[in-house]
């Protein structure tokens, strides 16, 4: 909560503004107003924006960390609790313990070198020292905003150039025998995983979230409105990764697992000797559904079932496996960005570059053999 009012005696009102952090301490700013609820609220409302502005509470020293802190309190509603977590583990085990305890107004771009150079030496991926910056980049682009310092450092910061490497896809073939072997083995809720991270691209957090009320078998239609994570061993349910709920199409084999799937869970819950709940999870292996399949364990899943046929994969590919089919098979970048979840098609460009190289040079070939593949000297 941003700030509060109450009421002291009659017409006399403590107005409370929630600065953030300072020196690891949670801080706030106090008023006091005379007049009416209504005057309380609209000084309140001005206080909070002077908070904003970074023009109050700022009388002690305020340090890098106590800049991340409140950066990520005040980015916490708009990120998923996944998102969260891992920017929280970044500031406490990273970015904290080797740069939090300078000044705000004093961090350079220097210093943040230093810092990635450090990273770097503790055997740290340029990827993931680029995610250290981005973290930074982004607290101090609000600080900027906030009036707290007047540049951002980490403009002057030079973090590592990522290295290009190519996403691997499992083969046409891998693919048939895992969702074969799924089937054979008797696991309804692996195959079913399996076919709709082939042919949907769904991230295992989504597929996890995926209730049947979210299915239609008539129309062929997939609604991705979801994502389940697990923070300190408990599923939470949350938005997707980007915010933005989605329909994919699904062609009439897909449709046919999605409903032997459900003839399966319903042929279980008789066998139990139960109901399936009134909205039961796609992927559950509950009796009544009520419960979801966790992502690691479609993973370990996926895993142990991938060794057992000697196929070297994971279950992450399965989205590389729609990406690049799709890809190959002719179908427009912004279609695949949206069927993947990309927010912007240039992430869907950056990340199938090399499978578009290679339609770029099947699409000269074809040209040319239109232009150019008869005699036109004559």
């Amino acid at each position: 909560m941003k700030g509060s009012t109450i009421e002291k005696s009659p017409g006399t009102w403590l107005i409370r503004a929630y600065v953030g952090r300072l020196n690891g301490k949670v801080t706030h700013v106090n008023r006091t107003v005379h007049g009416s609820k209504r005057e309380a609220q609209r000084a309140l409302a001005t206080l909070i924006s002077e908070v904003d502005a970074g023009k109050v509470g700022a009388s002690e020293p305020l340090t890098v960390a106590d800049l991340l802190h409140r950066w990520l309190d005040d980015v916490a509603p708009h990120r998923t609790p996944a998102t969260m977590r891992e920017y929280r583990r970044l500031v406490e085990v990273n970015v904290s313990p080797a740069i939090g305890a300078k000044r705000v107004n004093r961090l350079s771009g220097r210093d943040l070198d230093d810092f990635y150079r450090s990273l770097s030496d503790r055997g740290l991926t340029p990827s993931s020292i680029r995610r250290h910056h981005a973290l930074v980049h982004a607290a101090y682009e609000r600080a900027v905003r906030w009036g707290i310092v007047a540049a951002n450092p980490a403009d002057r910061a030079s973090p590592p150039a990522l290295r290009h490497a190519a996403v691997e896809a499992p083969a046409v073939n891998d693919v048939v025998r895992i969702m074969t072997a799924a089937r054979t083995r008797g696991d309804s809720v692996l195959a079913t995983a399996t076919g709709l991270a082939a042919t949907t691209g769904a991230r295992r957090g989504e597929l996890c979230a995926l209730k049947w009320s979210d299915v239609d078998l008539e129309h062929g239609e997939l609604r991705v409105a979801r994502s389940l994570t697990v923070i300190k061993r408990q599923p939470i349910e949350g938005p997707t990764k980007t915010h933005q709920a989605r329909t994919v199409a699904l062609d009439p084999t897909v449709v046919a697992l999605l409903a032997q799937r459900r003839l399966d869970q319903e042929a279980w819950a008789t066998t139990i000797g139960t109901k399936l709940a009134a909205d039961p999870y796609v992927l559950s292996r509950s009796a009544d559904g009520s419960l979801p399949c966790l992502p690691n364990g479609i993973t370990q899943a996926y895993g142990d079932l991938c060794r057992s046929l000697g196929i070297k994969t994971h279950f992450h590919s399965l989205r590389h496996f729609t990406a690049t089919q799709a890809i190959a098979a002719g179908v427009d970048v912004r279609t695949v960005a949206g069927r993947l979840g990309h927010a912007d098609p240039s992430v869907t460009l950056r990340t199938y570059s090399d499978v578009l190289q290679e339609c770029d040079r099947a699409a000269a070939e074809l040209l040319g053999n239109i232009v150019l593949g008869q005699d036109h000297t004559r």
